[in-house]
């Protein structure tokens, strides 16, 4: 089964932070452009209200990012067995394993080739939910791997059954793996509305609306009848 690594995501990451303060670059030099095109004058005040407008674009983008991005689902391991086993004649062998609804279980079982008497040795292989119900079954089989998704949590358990009168031994692999969906640009939406936040306070600063907000209402005389 192929896993796909969850850490890996922060390389892609790299070229869009460049790409992003190239745009935001862009965009600040295309509206001093058009001031300066129309002989506004780039006073202080100005400066903040473009200054404001860019903090602005770089906090949606950072909220974009965070809550409507594209997702990326794959495949994480969560628990793995290997194991060989041998079962006497007409014995069993079982293990417990606790799964998540809609997690994923991969039971895999092959006889060993180191059997010296191989030929016409089958077994039986059951997975039982958490009610004792059993899901999943390979009845004579010499080699079986089922595939099974849980439709509740609990704890499922795999069982082997040797129907054989002379031992048997086989290879088990176990793995239950889980879909884990996450925004690889979540990231890159956290720095960008992280860094909006002193932009906003040096535009407010700029275009005097935070000594607007700080000015304190001035008190009237009161007039006395």
């Amino acid at each position: 089964m192929d896993v796909v690594p969850p850490y890996t995501w922060w390389y892609t990451l790299v070229p869009l932070i460049i790409g992003g303060a190239a745009v935001l670059g862009v965009i600040f030099l295309i509206v001093l452009g058009i001031l300066a095109s129309r002989r506004v004058t780039v006073s202080l005040r100005t400066g903040g209200a473009v200054t404001l407008t860019l903090a602005s674009i770089i906090l949606l983008s950072g909220l974009w990012c965070v809550f409507l991005s594209p997702t990326i689902t794959h495949s994480e391991t969560k628990e793995s067995l290997y194991r060989n086993i041998s079962i006497s004649g007409s014995g069993n062998w079982s293990y417990s394993i606790s799964m998540q609804e809609r997690n994923t279980l991969m039971v895999s079982v092959s006889r060993d080739v180191r059997d010296s008497d191989i030929a016409g040795k089958v077994y039986r292989v059951y997975v039982y939910d958490p009610d004792g119900t059993v899901v999943r079954s390979e009845t004579t089989t010499t080699y079986a791997q089922i595939n099974l998704r849980a439709l509740e949590s609990g704890v499922y358990k795999v069982e082997a059954q040797n129907p054989n009168q002379q031992d048997i031994e086989f290879n088990v692999q176990i793995i239950v793996s889980a879909e884990v969906t996450y925004r690889p640009l979540e990231p890159l939406g956290q720095w960008l509305s992280l860094i909006s936040i002193p932009i906003f306070g040096l535009g407010m600063w700029s275009s005097g609306l935070l000594a607007v907000l700080q000015k304190k209402p001035e008190k009237r005389p009161s007039i006395v009848a």
